[in-house]
């Protein structure tokens, strides 16, 4: 005689199944949007005053300026009318003034590296999100100075 499992003990392990890969998929899903911006919640301006000091000590504007061109920054932010992404000119003013109390130094530190954290009402979230991995401190740190060129009224720092 062979056993039959009942249809109840069936429905029971198929729903089993069903709730345990419901909770792997949630696991998988928050482990993704964590690494999307690590630690982003307990990201602030001291936590990383150090890097942004050291990124900027040998930065150079001529590199920041190439490494923009070579990532192709300028597609988005350079040209256009801004409908994209918001547009380099007057970013240094801006920086300054959009998160307090972060520096325009740490503000483009933290846009550059955990672009998520700095959604600019009107845009979608289009900016790279590996620049952590493809990019040293010291290329963040040209990047910086670069950017920090572009001052109200400025049109190529």
């Amino acid at each position: 005689m062979t056993y039959k499992p009942s249809r109840a003990v069936s429905i029971r392990a198929i729903a089993a199944i069903a709730l345990l890969a419901l909770i792997v998929f949630v696991a998988i899903i928050a482990a993704v949007l964590s690494n999307s911006a690590p630690g982003s919640s307990e990201i602030n301006a001291q936590s990383y005053a150090e890097e942004v000091s050291a990124a900027l000590a040998n930065a150079d504007t001529q590199i920041g300026g190439d490494l923009v061109y070579e990532l192709e920054c300028d597609l988005c932010h350079l040209q256009g009318d801004g409908s994209v992404s918001p547009l380099f000119f007057g970013l240094a003013d801006v920086a300054a003034e959009r998160r307090p109390p972060l520096s325009a130094e740490q503000y483009l530190y933290e846009a550059i590296l955990f672009p998520a954290l700095h959604l600019v009402e009107g845009y979608s979230n289009s900016m790279p999100n590996n620049y952590q991995d493809r990019l040293s401190q010291q290329d963040v740190g040209h990047i910086i100075a670069y950017l920090l060129g572009f001052k109200e009224g400025v049109i190529d720092p």
